[in-house]
C-alpha cells in the first residue's frame, strides 16, 4: 500500500499528534487552523508535498482580501509548512518521528533566528531534505517581500538580495507601466 500524503492525511495527523502527546493541543491546533485556511482550495486527496506553500498562501489572501493581516499570513505560511514538513516526517518514518521543538530563546528572551536568510528545510536525520516549501531560485538567489498596497491586497515581489539603485529604478518603472492608470509620455521629447 503506497504511502497517504494528502490533504486530509495532513489534517488526521495533527489529530492524532494530539492524541498520543507529541505536541501540544494549542500548538496542533494552530497548525490545523492554518492549513484548513491556506489549503481550503485543495481536495482533500490532494498531495501535500507538492504545494507551494508560498503560493497558496497569495492564493488564499487573494480570494480572502483583508482577511488576515500580512503577520497573520506569515505566521500562517510558517504553521503550514511546519505541518507539511512534520506530516512528511511522519509519513516515511512514523517510529522515528520527533516533533520538532520550540525554537530556542536567545538574548532577552529573543527567539533565535536562521541568520542565514535562507528558508529552513525540515530534514530527517541526516537525509536529503523532506520538502520544499519555495522555489530554489527564490530561497536561494531572491528575498521575497510583501507590501500592503491596500487595506485589501498584498502584493508580493520576489529582488535579488543585492538589489542596486538602478534595478529599483528600473523596476519602478516597469511597475508603473502595469496601472491601469498609466499613460504613457511621448519618445524623444526629454521626458
Amino acid at each position: 500500500m503506497s504511502a497517504d500524503y494528502s490533504k486530509s492525511g495532513l489534517l488526521s495527523f495533527l489529530d492524532t499528534v494530539v492524541a498520543k502527546g507529541l505536541v501540544n493541543s494549542n500548538t496542533a491546533g494552530g497548525l490545523k487552523a492554518a492549513c484548513s485556511r491556506i489549503l481550503d482550495d485543495l481536495a482533500d486527496t490532494d498531495d501535500v508535498r507538492k504545494v507551494d506553500v508560498n503560493a497558496a498562501v497569495i492564493r488564499f489572501n487573494n480570494r480572502n482580501r483583508g482577511a488576515l493581516s500580512p503577520n497573520s499570513l506569515s505566521q500562517y505560511q510558517r504553521r503550514v509548512s511546519r505541518a507539511i514538513s512534520d506530516f512528511v516526517a511522519w509519513v516515511e518514518n512514523p517510529a522515528g518521528f520527533k516533533p520538532r521543538a520550540r525554537r530556542s530563546s536567545g538574548k532577552n528572551g529573543q527567539k533565535a533566528d536562521n541568520s542565514s536568510g535562507q528558508s529552513v528545510v525540515a530534514r530527517q536525520g541526516n537525509s536529503t531534505p523532506a520538502i520544499h516549501t519555495q522555489s530554489p531560485l527564490a530561497a536561494s538567489a531572491g528575498l521575497p517581500l510583501s507590501y500592503p498596497l491596500r487595506p485589501d491586497f498584498l502584493a508580493q515581489v520576489v529582488i535579488p538580495r543585492d538589489l542596486t539603485a538602478d534595478e529599483a529604478r528600473r523596476l519602478g518603472a516597469f511597475l508603473m507601466t502595469l496601472a491601469a492608470d498609466f499613460r504613457p509620455t511621448g519618445f524623444g521629447d526629454g521626458k
